[in-house]
């Protein structure tokens, strides 16, 4: 694995700006994220916290930081479609790979929610974290049961109905969740379980997607079973996450109810790699080796049939993630394994991540009047993706949080 390139910058996010910072980001080459080509001598103005301008002509503004950026390439900032950020050191660490929105699917003790409001409030450097407080599934742990003690008649049994799934997600949702998960197959990651055993039923899942709508939520469906990924796509969800096992037919009909897919190709290798940053548990491993194979062909079979595919590390941002993983190494591997372009791989990790959470009219992509979520870097992210690793510039909703020297 590609270790952590982000040591030489010089941390603006230490020191978090009071206010959004008026810019001219000067003679960038553009990489949009709506898979338009690239575009050289482009200047991107904010004004405000938004894109006010795109252009090649713009004047210099006075009392305006003007930075010119010598070629080099602007992208949308990255979003993370499968996350785990549970701390404000995780969030940072996310943010100083370029990552500024995450989608946080499950959440210990409320860690991540907690995380999230210090961002927003403006307390700690973060991406903008889109919460789901907890993971709705038959068994879903004693964490689940201390933050939701209401449903502790299940700690010896199964959490089941549809009208007990409508509750929990009521309950996640009085918690102020952005999004449910639910679970639709059981784990891959822990040796007690199977990956190919279904969890939830789809009239459950459908009664979670139901009571979600009623606010204006999307439900994520963590799944790798073929039936699993069946059922959560006939019940309605908005995305499907893993789905190593999913069949053609599911694949099909996610195109035609404009169903996400989030692969979380990234965590697959880690957890595979016995001379890597793996797991202990020999059976993982070796799990995870069978694993691989059938994803990366449902990657490639989805991205032909025309299925959204949305980038993700499955990942923590914490000191001991696994691989330490981040979204460049998902892009990465999108190309190799998925067969997306360079260009789609860039909108899978940008337009398509916000368009998985619904926020595309505010981010993922470079535009007037949208969040001026930017990140800078030296090199070609179309050419090698490894340039993804270490950005020089970051800036969130108009605040430069991660600026490196000689900008």
């Amino acid at each position: 694995m590609i270790a952590r390139c982000i040591a030489a910058l010089a941390l603006a996010a230490l020191a978090l700006p009071a206010a959004a910072n008026d810019l001219d980001l000067v003679n960038a080459t553009l990489v949009d994220g709506t898979g338009a080509p690239a575009r050289p001598g482009v200047t991107v103005s904010v004004r405000g916290g938004r894109i006010s301008a795109i252009g090649e002509d713009i004047p210099e503004a006075v009392g305006v930081r003007r930075i010119d950026l010598g070629g080099r390439y602007l992208l949308p900032g990255l979003i993370d479609a499968h996350a785990h950020i549970e701390s404000p050191a995780a969030a940072l660490r996310a943010l100083q790979s370029g990552v500024t929105t995450a989608r946080v699917l499950g959440d210990n003790y409320l860690q991540a929610v907690y995380t999230r409001d210090l961002v927003k409030q403006g307390h700690v450097p973060g991406p903008d974290l889109l919460v789901s407080p907890g993971h709705i599934r038959p068994k879903p742990g004693m964490a689940f049961f201390m933050v939701y003690p209401a449903f502790a008649d299940a700690i010896d049994g199964e959490l089941r109905g549809p009208e007990r799934i409508a509750a929990a997600t009521r309950a996640l949702m009085a918690k102020g969740a952005d999004v449910i998960k639910v679970g639709a197959s059981e784990r891959a990651g822990l040796a007690h379980t199977d990956p190919r055993r279904p969890e939830l039923t789809e009239d459950e899942m459908r009664a979670a997607v139901s009571e979600a709508a009623k606010n204006g939520l999307f439900v994520a469906a963590h799944s790798h079973s073929r039936e699993g990924c069946a059922n959560a796509v006939r019940a309605g969800v908005r995305s499907i996450e893993h789905g190593t096992w999913v069949d053609d037919e599911t694949l099909a009909e996610m195109k035609r109810r404009g169903t996400f897919f989030v692969p979380t190709l990234a965590a697959m290798s880690p957890l595979a790699d016995p001379a890597g940053n793996a797991p202990d548990d020999v059976t993982l491993r070796l799990r995870t080796q069978a694993m691989m194979g059938p994803l990366r062909a449902a990657v490639g079979k989805a991205h032909a049939m025309g299925v959204s595919i949305a980038a993700s590390t499955d990942g923590s941002y914490a000191d001991d993630d696994i691989g330490d993983l981040r979204v460049a190494h998902d892009i990465a591997l999108l190309r190799e394994f998925g067969g997306l372009t360079p260009l789609e791989s860039i909108s899978a990790a940008t337009l398509n991540g916000a368009r998985v959470a619904g926020i595309e009219s505010r981010t993922g992509t470079i535009r007037v009047g949208l969040e001026a979520d930017l990140v800078v870097y030296d090199g070609d992210p179309l050419a090698d993706a490894r340039t993804l690793f270490e950005p020089r510039l970051v800036v969130s909703d108009g605040r430069i949080l991660v600026e490196g020297f000689g900008l």
